[in-house]
């Protein structure tokens, strides 16, 4: 497993320092794609779903902020909690994020026949199945 690991993240690029072209980390760009899929979140939850430290995430969420990615509003419902959403600036790089990724994906498939896409999507699949099987049995 350890050894697919590797095989795959370094097909990926994921280890190397800027994620597909963008000069951000992998952590960094988690957190655009995890707001961009939501379309706003607490930090919070951020830090539940993609696992990151919450110093950690506070000083990307800041980063971010700062360079015009991202932008913190206060929620209606309870005053003391506040969103973050993307601003103009961060739904553009989110786009550019997933068409590099679908690109990146497309480059990886593209010696495969049908058939044997199908045997990767399965695969992949099935391994996320019983892994999300045994992470539920886990966390009760």
């Amino acid at each position: 497993m350890r050894r697919f690991n590797r095989f795959y993240t370094n097909i990926l690029g994921v280890l190397d320092k800027h994620i597909l072209g963008t000069g951000y980390s992998f952590a960094e760009v988690r957190v655009i794609i995890e707001i961009g899929i939501r379309g706003e979140s607490i930090a919070n939850n951020l830090v539940d779903t993609l696992t990151i430290d919450r110093s950690y995430m506070s000083r990307i969420v800041n980063k971010l902020s700062k360079e015009g990615l991202l932008v913190k509003v206060n929620s209606a419902a309870d005053s003391r909690v506040s969103l973050i959403r993307l601003t103009a600036k961060g739904e553009e790089l989110y786009a550019q994020l997933n068409d590099r990724s679908d690109e990146q994906i497309l480059k990886l498939m593209q010696d495969l026949n049908e058939e044997e896409i199908q045997e990767v999507y399965t695969s992949m699949m099935n391994i996320q199945e019983k892994l999300n099987k045994k992470a539920g049995e886990t966390t009760r």
